[in-house]
């Protein structure tokens, strides 16, 4: 994959997309499952660091 042409205004630049990348991620992505997320996160405001960062720090203690 070669990255597109610089645009000065993105800061990073972007590359293609691979077609069975992006066919893969329709297929499991859920519109309606995010949208319900996200609203909930809008409404409760998410959760707290303290209540998922062990969980953050084993995955990259792990790698």
């Amino acid at each position: 994959m070669k990255p597109e042409p610089s645009n000065p205004s993105e800061p990073f630049p972007r590359e293609r997309i691979p077609p069975e990348i992006l066919e893969w991620a329709r297929q499991t992505f859920n519109e309606e499952e995010f949208l319900t997320q996200v609203r909930e996160i809008e409404t409760t405001g998410g959760l707290p660091l303290e209540d998922f960062i062990a969980e953050i720090e084993a995955r990259a203690k792990a790698k």
